[in-house]
């Protein structure tokens, strides 16, 4: 007893559905040394069964504990339940009033009630029904809803329970009059694109606390209050104050790190989110890496009423020395991009972005040394969907985009270049999420591959890609031997992630695929991998060891590590 570590708990003689929710009442826990508190824990598990068994109907269940000691201190605990007599449902009393009464949607919840007579008694069914019958009248208007009687009359020695359940919706309010106080610095129309709702719209808590977060991710306030003041209501419109404090607009972030693709790196980013006070967006950064040096500046002005429609320009110099190429790139572009949803929604996202691209480069790629210069055109489609971007385990996200050029712009080549890639993934349980991810590519090019730069060929291999394989070093072979480069793409792979922890997980995974010229030339790669996710305050951690499968190279395990969500 003195050398106790942790405490699982068994329930007996209990089984299917029931016997699941038992289990999720009886996590296992860790205890110090001292005997007492093991019969502590003990107890206080035996009165959670008791709670948890009431709660589900069976307030007659009896049952003995038993203990098993294992090995290195820990201990099992083992309830072999009775169930006895459950309590049944004998009498349903459903009403609703109120100016949203006849909402054809409410009515269909009161028809998905999902206790019936003669049923085994339910309370956590029931309450969690009644919570979301509330929540989906809250995000309607109707904020003040609420039960005018809500009662269980339960009769143990009897073995039944009535329930009385009456809905009032109350009246249903819109948004009122919107007062934006602070951040004088900022243009209001600007400030006024992070809410999420208009004067007129139904009153709905979520909006507010979308707008809310929608200013809290803006970086730029460093104090948010979105409230709103039910008791000051006229004519069931409701006031909303958004108060803000602005934070400093130039911002400076020196750090350093290492990534698997780019190897050890130092990165200075300079901010200034309110250029000229009208909100404009001005970010240079500079990027120093073992594999891989960039610089770039960004010029972005918002413009429209929705979040992340805005125009932007760009220029950028990129020196690289990889596996297959080295390369040297300096590119121009201007455009625009475009948001497509404005939902209250704190997931979901969708943009359009159309950018007129100036290219010029030269490059050793197998051998081969070359110049060129493009001018062309692209249009990407992103869209995104995951409930957290900082635990992203459940969700989806897609990347596509189109881009060509022609010698009739005064480009060295003529070509139309086709790229995607996605990401979605599941959550089977508690402890269990699968994901799913491919990369996609396709071009049509008039002469040889030689004449494009490295960054617009296809290749293969890296933590994103096949990551058994160095990054971007596998694709079609040029006459040497060496890796040029291919017109196609596609590499896809899977993974199965165990939760150990709430924030730490183990995965498994396989990917196959690679760049090639041709469908009769496609020589698929495969590698297999373990590794470790963190899902930190910042965002997931990612640590995996990768092993190729088809032509191994050396090393023979290759590490991939990366600190944030990446697709």
């Amino acid at each position: 007893m003195a050398d106790a570590d942790d405490v699982h708990f068994l329930v007996d003689g209990v089984s299917g559905p029931l016997a699941e929710k038992l289990a999720h009442a009886l996590p296992f826990v860790v205890i110090g040394s001292q005997a007492d508190r093991l019969e502590e824990t003990e107890m206080s598990a035996s009165l959670r069964l008791k709670d948890a068994l009431e709660a589900y109907g069976y307030y007659s269940a009896r049952w003995t504990e038993r203990r098993e000691k294992g090995a290195h201190g820990k201990y099992l605990i083992i309830f072999s339940v009775t169930l006895g007599r459950p309590i049944l449902v004998r009498k349903i009393d459903l009403k609703s009033a109120g100016a949203g009464h006849n909402l054809p949607a409410l009515q269909k919840l009161f028809t998905q009630f999902p206790l019936h007579k003669e049923d085994i008694l339910d309370q956590i069914t029931y309450e969690e029904w009644k919570g979301k019958v509330l929540s989906f009248l809250n995000a309607r208007g109707y904020a003040h809803a609420d039960y005018s009687r809500h009662e269980i009359r339960m009769d143990r020695d009897q073995f039944w329970a009535d329930i009385y359940l009456w809905l009032n919706t109350g009246p249903r309010f819109h948004f009122g009059d919107i007062k934006i106080t602070g951040a004088v610095h900022y243009p209001r129309w600007f400030i006024q694109r992070y809410l999420s709702f208009k004067t007129g719209d139904w009153y709905s808590p979520k909006a507010l606390a979308l707008t809310q977060s929608n200013l809290r991710n803006a970086d730029r306030f460093s104090d948010i209050s979105v409230t709103s003041d039910l008791d000051k209501a006229k004519n069931d419109a409701i006031p909303v104050t958004v108060d803000l404090k602005s934070m400093s607009a130039q911002h400076l972030k020196i750090g350093a790190g290492y990534s698997t693709n780019i190897g050890p790196n130092a990165a200075i980013i300079y901010d200034n989110y309110n250029a000229f006070d009208q909100a404009q967006h001005v970010r240079v950064s500079i990027l120093a890496a073992q594999l891989n040096r960039n610089a770039s500046v960004t010029y972005s002005w918002p413009v429209g009423a929705h979040l992340r429609s805005e125009y932007i320009a760009q220029a950028s110099y990129q020196n690289q020395n990889l596996t297959a190429y080295n390369s040297n790139e300096v590119l121009a572009s201007a455009g625009r991009q475009w948001s497509l949803r404005n939902e209250n929604s704190l997931s979901k996202s969708a943009t359009i972005e159309a950018l007129i691209n100036s290219e010029k480069a030269n490059y050793n790629v197998a051998g081969q040394f070359n110049n060129s210069f493009y001018i062309y055109p692209s249009v990407q489609y992103s869209m995104q969907d995951f409930r957290d971007i900082l635990r992203p385990i459940a969700g989806y996200t897609l990347t596509a985009r189109v881009e060509g050029a022609s010698k009739v712009w005064g480009s060295d080549a003529n070509f139309v270049r086709f790229s995607a890639q996605g990401e979605w993934r599941k959550r089977l349980s508690r402890n269990w999420v699968l994901g799913t991810r491919a990369k996609l590519g396709a071009m049509w090019l008039t002469g040889p591959i030689s004449e494009l730069p490295p960054n617009l060929r296809f290749f293969a291999g890296g933590q994103n890609s096949l990551p058994g394989y160095a990054y971007q070093s596998q694709g079609p072979f040029a006459v040497d031997g060496a890796v040029e480069g291919g017109r196609l793409l596609a590499v896809g792979g899977f993974d199965i992630q165990r939760f150990v922890t709430k924030d730490w997980a183990v995965v498994a995974f396989y990917d196959v695929g690679n760049a090639f010229n041709s469908w009769s030339s496609f020589h698929a790669l495969q590698d297999v991998g373990l590794g470790v996710r963190w899902y930190s305050p910042v965002g997931p951690i990612r640590f995996d060891l990768a092993h190729p499968l088809v032509a191994p190279q050396a090393p023979a395990v290759r590490i991939a590590f990366s600190v944030g969500f990446s697709l």
